[in-house]
């Protein structure tokens, strides 16, 4: 006989997503302002939320946000995003997030009920209302608290529309809207210090603006932006290469306000200059020009190859600059269109070396395996040896070329004495014979240079090319470039299209090592230096141990 509850088992059911059973919620506060802060609302929020996780049974395990946001864009708040990623990447999710009022989550209308619907359909997380506890875990509740997101947006448009005409009025007639920058004490209505309350607007020097006021004649004296940051940090201020780099670009040192209320116009404003308009114009190089895109010096430690590189066509040293809007440093040709290149290896387009990682990758070539040191070693003793053999067969010959000089000086002192040459000649031809035998007791002296503990010596020389392009990144600006000028007298040319340097002359140790190292790992090219019975043949400057003092 046919019972219906056979048929039970084709029922169709309602497929809700499984509700998150969990009692954990996640709180985030937020203020818009600093002066809300100070009114301790972030506080508020926060008692608010403890109080109402103990009334309604939920445990309070994480809290966001604590500080001022503005909530006109989502994106840019940094505990808002940490929230949602948090959320992302937690296995167990928590019940719901709890704010004050709901606009304390986002003001953006449309966008903040996407951001929402994220969180409870995807993530399966609430939004729980503080004030009203209203939640999202029903339709009504959803839909109730989706309006009010919508009016948040609504009330700020209107907020806009009121007091934005009003912002721009003060500003065009030369006052300063928000934080003045740095060296100026600013007195007005909108101020923390309730001293420098004040019915008008008034901006003037404060003691750390006037030791400011030097940084300009440093400025204008040539001096890098390094080397006044320390100046200026002797003096008690403290500045950042980046801050005194914005100061440099900030009309308003000059007197002048450029804010974006103004949509690029720039006004006189009512402060106090620090310096001249004609200061500031000299100090960014104007001339009536617009402002330079990027700065330039050449004391700059994350350049420190400026003046040892050069150009691949005219041959001229790469000035190195800074681009602020990428944040990025660059080598580039001032003469030839297009020689440009980037100092360090790109983030987003690895395979792009920087020229400061290529050249490490230069400096890396010179190191060869441990098993090759000993042979190495011999070689260049015996290379020494042999160049000091030639040095003392040439001794005999400046020491004959020496005393031919010093009797002819003889000579020419006894004519004068004695057959009484004329004062102006003796004088002329004495000058000539000194200039002479100077020389060539420089040439006689320099190759009798001894070396102490010639094996101490060359041990230490042979580990700084071992390790040279250890030593190069890790010291300071000054001995990276007394390296530079070490390994590559001449400097390099950096051929930008290839990505790699050139060079015409190299110190001789580590021209004949690179020689070595390509010898020993097998390189088809043989180099007529393999021999070493011909130890003569050195590359690039005298073959004597480096000295250490970098």
């Amino acid at each position: 006989m046919f019972d219906i509850k056979d048929l039970q088992r084709f029922g169709k059911r309602n497929e809700e997503v499984q509700q998150n059973q969990s009692k954990d919620v996640w709180c985030y506060t937020r203020v818009s302002t600093k002066d809300q802060q100070t009114n301790f609302s972030l506080e508020n929020q926060l008692e608010a939320a403890k109080r109402f996780a103990l009334k309604n049974g939920y445990n309070l395990v994480k809290t966001f946000g604590s500080k001022n946001e503005s909530a006109k864009d989502d994106f840019s708040r940094k505990e808002f995003t940490r929230l949602l990623a948090e959320v992302k990447k937690e296995k167990e999710k928590p019940f719901a997030i709890i704010v004050f009022m709901i606009d304390r989550f986002s003001r953006s209308g449309g966008h903040s009920i996407t951001l929402a619907s994220e969180l409870i359909d995807v993530q399966g997380v609430h939004l729980i209302e503080i004030v009203s506890g209203i939640d999202t875990t029903t339709s009504k509740g959803r839909n109730e608290l989706n309006q009010r997101l919508l009016a948040a947006e609504k009330e700020t448009i209107n907020k806009l529309e009121r007091t934005v005409p009003g912002m721009k009025t003060f500003v065009r007639r030369g006052n300063w809207l928000g934080m003045a920058p740095k060296g100026y004490k600013q007195y007005g209505r909108r101020v923390k210090d309730f001293e420098r309350l004040r019915e008008n607007q008034s901006i003037v020097l404060n003691e750390t603006g006037t030791l400011l006021r030097q940084a300009w004649d440093w400025k204008l004296k040539g001096e890098a932006d390094y080397i006044i940051v320390k100046k200026l940090k002797s003096l008690g201020v403290k500045i950042d290469n980046k801050r005194l780099g914005e100061m440099w670009h900030n009309p308003f040192y000059c007197g002048y306000i450029a804010h974006k209320m103004l949509d690029g116009e720039v006004i006189k404003g009512n402060h106090e200059p620090m310096v001249s308009v004609e200061t500031f114009m000299k100090v960014n190089g104007l001339a009536g020009k617009r402002l330079h895109e990027y700065e330039t010096h050449k004391n700059c430690p994350e350049r420190p190859l400026n003046g040892d590189i050069y150009c691949p066509i005219c041959r001229k040293p790469l000035c190195g600059y800074y681009v602020a809007k990428k944040r990025l440093h660059y080598y580039k040709c001032q003469t030839c269109k297009g020689i440009s290149f980037n100092a360090d290896t790109s983030r987003r387009f690895k395979d792009k070396i920087g020229a400061h990682q290529l050249f490490i990758n230069l400096l890396d070539s010179f190191e060869m395996d441990p098993i090759h040191i000993e042979a190495f070693k011999k070689q260049v003793k015996k290379m020494l040896c042999t160049n000091r053999e030639i040095a003392q067969k040439d001794v005999a010959v400046f020491k004959r070329q020496l005393t031919e000089l010093e009797n002819k000086k003889e000579m020419l002192q006894e004519r004068y004495a004695i057959e009484g040459l004329e004062q102006s000649l003796y004088l002329k031809f004495l000058a000539k014979l000194d200039d002479q035998i100077a020389e060539l007791k420089q040439k006689y002296e320099e190759p009798l240079i001894q070396i102490p503990n010639l094996d101490s010596s060359l041990d230490k020389a042979i580990d700084f090319t071992q390790n040279i392009s250890k030593y190069w990144q890790s010291t300071t600006l000054e001995t990276k470039r007394k390296i530079q000028k070490l390994v590559f007298p001449d400097g390099l040319v950096l051929e930008t299209h290839d990505r790699r340097y050139l060079t015409s002359k190299m110190n001789g140790l580590f021209a004949e090592k690179q020689v070595f190292v390509s010898v020993s790992v097998g390189d088809k090219k043989k180099d007529s230096r393999q021999n070493d019975e011909n130890p003569e043949e050195v590359a690039g400057t005298g073959f004597e141990p480096m000295t250490f003092g970098l």
